[in-house]
């Protein structure tokens, strides 16, 4: 399917405020990835957060549309009464309970706003902003600088540098550099930059899902001839083979399908087929912590399952699965498009829990909004 990429209109002059706005925006991007340093009960990028929230509410620049308010209502209040009233085991419910219900809506709107402002103007960073950034990444961990990096105990040879996993790491960078994709010329250089860059991810973090995003983001956003995809497919699916090949085959795959991802998708179906309206926050951690059985991944120290819709089902049933499709997967919004990279790695990562996620779909959904108003205003 070939779906028109964002048009890249006459970008209006930059006043005195939109710089101010644009160097916050860039504080904000340096700040998401220090995920190890609490100040208090915040990360950095929470208290960045606060400030930008302030400015919009002076500044009166907020932008949701009525079906992201019932969409997030209704949500919130189905997973909220499964939480008071259903009598479950459940650990860390009250976090789970201030993460949706402030932070990440938080994030979102930021999002929302930055997108409005980026839709007529020039991003703030490019290219040579994020080669640098990957590289500090990678020399903070290769000398393990303190406070910034600690070490994690899963994929020690994948790059983390200073997000708590390497997903984290992966899926930051991409939707960097998937922004410069939807706003380039989709000329030579601008396909090898994004494709180089792309390559560059999936290797320091050992993700392969950047592959598959990066795949879904060029086939349906590229203007070009069919067999020119067909081709970039084809070597990228030989590349994804023989780098990870691997962990698709042989006793890896059986302990994934018997013990780790297969297990646990079977246990979430079971708990969505015997309650449709879900379980509520804190569950997921409570339930599998107390299993007769070890599914590999889920137990003490993780709350959510490695798929998002999933996960959104057990918190809160349709409603979560509602949430799911408005915000990750933009319909409605006019942002299906736009947000199908990350509606695509969301069905096999836990991404409803990372600000940084939710800052990029607020932003996908604006552009896809305004690309709706200026196709009608035509």
């Amino acid at each position: 399917m070939n779906a028109p990429a964002i048009p890249v209109f006459a970008l209006t002059k930059e006043t005195a405020t939109d710089v101010w706005l644009g160097r916050l925006f860039i504080a904000g991007l340096l700040l998401l990835p220090l995920q190890f340093i609490q100040v208090g009960m915040a990360q950095p990028a929470h208290l960045w957060a606060i400030l930008v929230i302030g400015v919009m509410v002076y500044t009166r620049s907020f932008r949701v549309s009525g079906l992201e308010i019932g969409a997030y209502l209704f949500f919130i209040a189905i997973a909220l009464v499964d939480t008071l009233l259903a009598q479950y085991f459940r650990i860390k419910a009250l976090e789970q309970i201030i993460k949706f219900v402030a932070v990440y809506p938080a994030f979102y709107l930021i999002g929302r706003m930055y997108g409005v402002k980026y839709f007529n103007q020039k991003l703030p960073y490019g290219y040579v902003f994020i080669f640098v950034f990957i590289a500090v990444q990678f020399l903070l961990q290769f000398y393990r600088v303190p406070v910034v990096y600690q070490a994690v105990g899963f994929m020690q040879n994948a790059i983390h540098g200073t997000f708590k996993e390497r997903n984290w790491f992966a899926i930051y960078f991409f939707l960097l550099i998937y922004l410069l994709f939807l706003r380039s010329d989709f000329r030579f250089s601008s396909l090898a930059k994004f494709f180089g860059a792309s390559l560059l991810i999936a290797l320091l973090s050992e993700s392969k899902t950047v592959l598959i995003a990066c795949g879904i983001a060029f086939m349906l956003h590229h203007r070009g001839h069919f067999w020119l995809k067909i081709l970039a497919i084809a070597a990228g699916s030989a590349f994804y083979m023989q780098h990870f090949g691997w962990e698709l085959s042989g006793d890896l795959l059986q302990v994934r399908l018997q013990n780790e991802r297969g297990l646990a998708f079977e246990q979430s179906i079971k708990l969505i087929g015997e309650n449709w309206t879900g379980y509520g926050f804190g569950f997921v951690e409570g339930y599998f912590s107390q299993l007769w059985f070890t599914v590999m991944g889920l137990g003490l120290g993780t709350n959510s399952i490695f798929s998002s819709p999933l996960d959104f089902m057990v918190i809160a049933g349709f409603a979560g699965l509602a949430f799911w499709f408005v915000f990750f997967a933009g319909v409605g919004t006019s942002s299906v498009f736009l947000l199908a990279p990350v509606a695509a790695w969301s069905l096999v990562n836990p991404l409803h829990q990372s600000e940084i996620v939710y800052l990029f779909a607020g932003f996908l959904a604006s552009w896809g909004l305004q690309r709706r108003a200026a196709a009608r205003a035509k």
